[in-house]
């Protein structure tokens, strides 16, 4: 038996990770009007993440990054097999080609639409993701890819979530020595010992100051002791 050929779905997050994009088709006539994570098949000789990003560029006109891949996959049929993963848009703005609507949702929303069965077993998933709120995610960061994705396994086997995405360097195109980021709603202690197992390091950033809270005031001495000072000339040794 010939093995299961490869779709793959982009689930499109908004800037700020918040929502997510489904797309509305319009065929076959079976799956008209329901809604998608966009995507498409892979060709004979092409990765998975080099086929997503291809496809989405032809259905929605716009260029994306992959961020992680989503554990699991779902049957399309008997001969295809459907995989998704996180993205986000790097260029352009998501116009539906092949689909007549597309709509951004959060994670209370995604119940609000008709979603082809395939895509239905990534909805728990892209709950966890989209509702983690800003101010409670931590960010661990690895030098190799294998060490971030290894640390964001352990935390999402212990029932966490975690994203996983690649450092960019402002002014740099190449990715040569870009670290890897961990994004996760664990708790500190928790990723602080996976990021020293794997000689990284814990992005926090550091607290402004409160300005408005006022320097106590310093209580100056009524009568300054007036200090004789030595007569060291007028010369200076430069």
């Amino acid at each position: 038996m010939n093995s299961p050929k490869t779709v793959v779905a982009a689930a499109i997050l908004s800037a700020d990770g918040k929502q997510v994009l489904a797309a509305r088709r319009t065929s076959p006539p079976e799956a008209a009007g329901r809604w998608e994570l966009p995507g498409g098949k892979v060709e004979e000789g092409e990765t998975p993440e080099a086929a997503l990003i291809r496809e989405i560029g032809e259905e929605l006109g716009c260029l994306i990054e992959v961020l992680d891949w989503m554990q699991g996959e779902a049957p399309i049929g008997e001969s295809h097999r459907l995989i998704a993963a996180t993205a986000r848009v790097v260029a352009g703005e998501p116009r539906p080609r092949e689909h007549d609507q597309v709509l951004w949702l959060a994670a209370e929303d995604l119940d609000s639409v008709d979603w082809l069965e395939p895509d239905r077993p990534f909805l728990d998933a892209l709950r966890h993701v989209l509702g983690v709120p800003e101010e409670s995610t931590l960010r661990g960061i690895f030098f190799e890819e294998e060490d971030a994705r290894s640390a964001a396994a352990t935390l999402e086997r212990e029932g966490w979530t975690a994203r996983v995405g690649r450092e960019r360097y402002q002014g740099e195109d190449d990715d040569e020595d870009h670290p890897w980021s961990v994004e996760t709603d664990a708790p500190e202690m928790v990723l602080e010992l996976l990021v020293d197992e794997y000689d990284g390091w814990l992005d926090i950033p550091e607290e402004a100051p409160d300005d408005s809270i006022a320097p106590e005031p310093v209580e100056l001495p009524d009568n300054p002791k007036r200090i004789k000072r030595p007569d060291l000339g007028s010369g200076r040794d430069f």
